[in-house]
């Protein structure tokens, strides 16, 4: 059903129509402090990832960045 005809039957049996608030995209604040990586093994990044197989099992998955060589020596998946 599109959004008018949601809306026509709502005014004809009388029903209020919820309104709803706007999801606010909050954008991520930026650290000033942070200096750029200027040699391999000076700043490191890591991140933790989720996924799910064709039948169902979960995983998550650590990933360890240098940043500067982008080179990653540890990569740990587990299941969840």
């Amino acid at each position: 059903m599109n959004a008018k005809r949601v809306y026509r039957l709502h005014v004809e049996e009388g029903l209020q129509i919820r309104n709803r608030r706007p999801k606010r995209k909050v954008a991520a604040k930026l650290r000033n402090d942070r200096k750029p990586a200027v040699a391999p093994n000076d700043v490191w990044a890591m991140d933790f990832l989720s996924d799910q197989f064709f039948d169902g099992t979960k995983i998550r998955v650590l990933t360890i960045v240098d940043t500067f060589s982008k080179i990653s020596p540890v990569i740990d998946v587990r299941p969840r």
